[in-house]
């Protein structure tokens, strides 16, 4: 790569980074789960290790948190409030005691104890007393600052307003974390929809979101918590060790951690790996373990990097998966009439997200897993992707778990629902349930993408009988939109444009946003790209369709029972009468590309293009790009974190490409 091109690419990541860091910390609205930041973060601090010379004025990665408010007062930190490195699993927790036992010269392990703690999802911040009453409260801020909540934190039921006990130090700063339970989260957010104010996204979200808050008694309200595990600094008395720590915080009626644990390596890899699968029970949200050096003079001579102390680490939760409690099942009608059986969990953060909903998939699936009502589950969620029940955790079973019910009639219409293959179906054309659920697809991200359609206004407009099929949504005029509750004239002329600029749409777009069964946007792009227009796809036969590469029997019969429906076609004519232009795939395919008889396949996490910008090019150049990896696959293109496709790939012996490697082979 040219070093023009590294520089660019270097400040693109740092300019996500940033980003990033002012919606957590600033707005306190994460825009990327944990896990996608902690990669970003690993992707910067390879590159400046790699490119050094690009680094100047220091590390990207030197900024510990958010900006301070220009709401508040500016509070300095004596010492700065540091944040923590990141480790992942045990290989990491034993290269951290390695670390620990060479910056502080220790040469027998067993003489160097450590504490765990949970890592509480929440605000850090630093409260100061002196001579044992509370004078200042502030939050992390950048770490060099913070702002002053004062007036807010001595809201929090739970943080001393003075000090008791003995031997009170005549000055102290203890730092921490405010956090909101689950259950003050469901509480406030319902308070909140019924005054029709904006959700709060997750449990963290709404805590930073409380302490900045101008009003404290709105900050009373709404029950924060606190806990403290830190002392910034100390004048009057003295403390030895984490432990020496927690034992005077209690003496002082200081809120400190009910977990924790000390000793060596593994007692806290048993303390993770214990909190890893019960974190559910706790009431709030954890996303890991902290485990510092007990012996605070040692953990001193650990020293520090410009953002984190040395002899401290964060030992992260894997994002993906949780264990929760099932509390209830409910049957969700899809827009193709597919009953899916939905779990009601117990609230679990999963990757930042806090998780109440997961999806059974059918009710085969739900024998299969021999999972009942009460059982604890592990639940997987990965990045967009609906959380879905893995395994249900038979061991943990009281006696008390109560079998799921299989519906015999669907929730909306009631007609009688029949089985098909694996799946039950709601097969009445009518049944408003279907006709509502097609409609919140089409617009959808996945369909049209029109841009303020939501469920709300889906809803609004459907319930108000504006609106009953896709093509009805072309028709809606400005005076429809004003007749709704809570309507104004700039949303509705919003609204409207969005609207208009869906009426000129590419043939694919068209295609999956039907919601056709087994066809979705990669599948719509093939027959698009093959068939070229409307009119053809219409009309092709199931054996035309399934001549085409990728082109199952399943998809082709969907595809041609699809269009042999008259409702589909006069709706899609429909739609064609009220504005909607349908651009033909020009496309086509350059049979005589470089590419030729070439099939790619793209997998992981793409810096240099997306995943679809990677088949076009393919595409264009006359190749196929594959969705699946088999003998007939040419080339696979990995990105970061490739997984299975890359492993199979391996096994097959396929040449695999870096995103560079396929770049120079466009350009050849």
């Amino acid at each position: 790569m040219a070093k023009n091109d590294m520089k660019k690419k270097y400040e693109a990541l740092v300019a996500s980074y940033n980003e990033y860091n002012r919606h957590y910390y600033d707005l306190d609205s994460p825009a990327v789960d944990d896990a996608t930041y902690d990669v970003l973060v690993a992707k910067i601090r390879e590159f400046e290790t790699d490119h050094p010379e690009l680094v100047k004025g220091g590390s990207a990665l030197s900024r510990v948190g958010g900006t301070v408010s220009e709401k508040f007062s500016s509070v300095r930190h004596d010492p700065p409030m540091l944040s923590l490195s990141n480790i992942f699993d045990e290989s990491d927790l034993d290269d951290f005691h390695q670390r620990s036992m060479k910056n502080t010269g220790t040469d027998n392990p067993q003489n160097l104890s450590y504490s765990a703690e949970l890592k509480y999802d929440g605000l850090a911040v630093e409260a100061v007393y002196e001579r044992g009453k509370l004078v200042l409260g502030s939050t992390r801020g950048d770490g060099e600052s913070g702002e002053d909540i004062t007036e807010n934190i001595k809201m929090i039921n739970q943080l001393p307003h003075k000090l008791s006990g003995s031997d009170i130090p005549d000055y102290i700063s203890v730092r921490g974390e405010v956090y909101l339970t689950h259950l003050e989260f469901e509480r406030i957010n319902n308070e909140r929809e019924k005054n029709e104010e904006a959700l709060f996204a997750n449990p963290r979200n709404a805590a930073a979101g409380s302490l900045r808050q101008l009003d404290p008694e709105i900050v009373r309200k709404r029950n924060l918590s606190i806990v403290l595990y830190g002392i910034g600094k100390i004048e009057g008395s003295a403390v030895s060790s984490q432990q020496d720590m927690m034992i005077r915080f209690a003496e002082w009626g200081l809120p400190n951690p009910p977990h924790i644990v000390f000793g060596n390596k593994d007692t806290v890899a048993d303390f993770f790996r214990y909190w890893s699968e019960n974190r559910y029970t706790l009431g709030f949200d954890i996303d890991g373990v902290v485990v510092k050096i007990n012996d605070l003079a040692i953990r001193e001579k650990a020293g520090f990097t410009s953002k984190a102390p040395k002899g401290a680490v964060a030992w992260k939760f894997p994002a993906s998966e949780a264990i929760t409690e099932l509390k209830s099942v409910e049957a969700s009608l899809g827009r193709t009439g597919v009953i899916t059986p939905v779990a009601n969990l117990s609230p679990i953060n999963i990757g930042g997200v806090l998780v109440k909903r997961a999806t059974l998939h059918n009710y085969k699936e739900i024998e299969r897993l021999d999972v009942m009502i009460g059982d604890h589950v592990k639940v997987i969620r990965a990045g967009d992707v609906i959380p879905k029940i893995i395994e249900s955790m038979k061991e943990k079973r009281s006696g008390t778990e109560m079998r799921i019910d299989i519906p015999d009639r669907c929730p909306s219409c009631g007609s009688v629902l029949v089985q098909e293959d694996i799946f039950l179906r709601c097969g009445n054309n009518t049944c408003e349930g279907k006709q509502y659920e097609q409609l919140l697809y089409f617009v959808s991200k996945d369909g049209m993408d029109i841009e303020y359609f939501g469920p709300e206004l889906i809803r609004r407009l459907y319930d108000a009988k504006k609106i009953s099929s896709p093509s009805d949504i072309f028709a809606i005029r400005k005076t429809d939109l004003l007749e709704l509750d809570r309507m104004g004239d700039i949303l509705a002329d919003k609204i409207i444009a969005s609207i208009d600029a869906r009426r000129k749409i590419e043939l694919f777009r068209l295609i999956r946003s039907l919601g056709i069964r087994n066809v979705g946007d990669h599948v719509a792009k093939i027959l698009s790209r093959n068939l070229m227009s409307y009119d053809k796809i219409c009309m092709a036969s199931v054996d035309e369709m399934k001549s085409i590469h990728e082109i199952g029997p399943g998809v082709a019969d969907s595809v041609r029972k699809y269009f042999d429906d008259q409702v589909n076609t006069v709706m899609i004519d429909q739609m064609v009468r009220n504005g909607v232009e349908i651009l033909p795939d020009e496309s086509g395919k350059d049979t005589a590309g470089k590419f030729s008889g070439m099939t790619f396949v793209f997998t992981g996490s793409l810096s240099r293009f997306t995943r679809e910008e990677g088949e076009s090019i393919v595409e264009d150049l006359g190749g196929r790009a594959s969705s699946s990896v088999s003998k007939k696959t040419s080339y696979v293109v990995a990105g970061e974190n490739a997984g299975s496709k890359l492993d199979k790939a391996q096994s097959l012996g396929i040449t695999v490409l870096s995103e560079d490697e396929f770049a120079d082979m466009v350009e050849m």
